[in-house]
């Protein structure tokens, strides 16, 4: 089994971060221009008036003409264009030498871990979940080889300090209480039973967000969750946005309280408030249901933080019992829809600030190892942790996938 993992760069220096976050927060926004499509000229322009027609030509035999091809399909809207070539995959190769390439596998684990230890440092019971974290928990070939090309070949290590490929990362498993898969019920690349068993022995709880075909797959998807005990959310949607909350009740329902990952059975992701007409309707929303957990934005569409009091009442459910509310947050992207995104910010300007992003428009991919990206990080997550989250659920931790495309090594499989 080949799995994945990177070094320990970049303190995170959160305990430099004041608690006194809600403040800080309440940052300028950065409210991006609309697009604007280009017109294309009007119809019927530059024709002339050719006068009286001379009488047509008597008719004449032709062979019969193919039929015409089918009409092209019509062009895709510059959103879609653009969305399309960022997901492509089609990316800048950055020319580095193999030995000053750095284990981006790990600056993620470092991360999270120094944003875990200041949580629990807090508050021992909150919940660190981390999405898509699974490649993480181990040794991966990639970091085999990268360590092996770090080497001095003159000086080779004793065997037993070389780090075997599938080395459970154990600090990085500390740091979590489980982690979040992608399609493990409705895609045909799920993580083999055996390696979830292993995880789950490290002490990690599983959970999923599924996109099925149609409804009667969503059904069998959070049925076969159930049977797993893989906290699962399923819908029929094709994006990763996260906006709504589907009409029917939780798959399966559970009437009991729920203070830990290991009694929750379902999950409700709603990662932005802009689907709901108000505030009032999304936390109305958010609160009439009873979902075991409900993972939410910190924020409302205002980018106004949830106070005190709201995000305890969200902390029942419809029926009275009690339920988990984690925050979630991006560690991997920035966004120019949140609070600390400047208006005068670009691709390039902060200089970590280094492309776009290929989930939406308005996401950016970033040095995420940069103190400065690390600062704002810390100023967020503290923030969360104030007002009172049962935990996090850390998002975008597979951005390490896009630079090391960016970088690959030689003996890469």
């Amino acid at each position: 089994m080949t799995r994945p993992a990177p070094p320990s760069h970049c303190p995170l220096a959160l305990r430099l971060v004041t608690t006194a976050v809600l403040g800080l927060m309440l940052c300028s926004v950065y409210a991006p221009a609309s697009a604007q499509r280009q017109p294309g000229p009007p119809p019927g322009t530059n024709l002339e008036d050719s006068g009286d027609a001379a009488p047509p030509p008597p008719p004449q035999e032709e062979p019969e003409a193919p039929p015409p091809p089918p009409p092209p399909p019509p062009d895709k809207p510059p959103v879609a264009k653009l969305l399309e070539r960022l997901r492509s995959g089609s990316t800048e190769v950055l020319d580095i030498p193999v030995e000053q390439i750095p284990n981006y596998r790990n600056m993620m684990r470092d991360m999270v871990e120094e944003l875990s230890r200041y949580a629990r440092g807090r508050n021992p019971k909150f919940i660190v979940l981390a999405h898509p974290a699974f490649d993480l928990l181990y040794w991966s070939q990639r970091e085999f080889d990268l360590d092996d090309a770090h080497r001095d070949p003159l000086k080779p290590p004793p065997p037993e300090t070389i780090r075997p490929v599938g080395m459970p990362m154990r600090h990085f498993i500390q740091a979590l209480d489980g982690f979040v898969l992608d399609g493990q019920f409705c895609s045909p690349l799920r993580v083999p039973k055996a390696d979830l068993m292993e995880a789950r022995n490290e002490g990690l709880k599983a959970a999923s967000l599924e996109h099925c075909k149609n409804d009667e797959a969503v059904v069998k998807a959070l049925q076969a969750a159930a049977n797993a005990q893989i906290i699962t959310f399923a819908d029929t949607a094709e994006d990763n946005e996260y906006r709504t909350i589907p009409p029917r009740r939780p798959i399966p329902e559970n009437a009991s309280n729920v203070e830990t990952l290991n009694t929750a059975r379902n999950m409700l992701p709603v990662f932005s408030s802009k689907a709901f007409p108000s505030r009032d309707a999304w936390l109305r929303a958010l609160g009439n249901n009873n979902y075991d957990i409900i993972v939410i934005d910190a924020f409302d569409r205002t980018d106004q933080p949830l106070t005190k009091a709201e995000l305890h009442d969200l902390k029942y459910k419809q029926m009275g019992a009690r339920r988990l509310v984690l925050a979630r947050m991006d560690v991997g992207h920035a966004d120019d829809s949140h609070y600390y995104f400047q208006r005068d910010w670009q691709v390039g300007t902060p200089s970590w600030l280094v492309g776009l992003g290929a989930d939406h428009l308005g996401q950016y991919d970033i040095e995420y190892w940069n103190p400065a990206w690390k600062a704002i990080l810390g100023r967020y997550f503290a923030g969360i942790v104030d007002l009172g989250f049962d935990g996090v659920m850390l998002d975008g931790v597979d951005a390490y996938r896009r630079w090391e495309a960016k970088t690959p090594l030689m003996m890469d499989k």
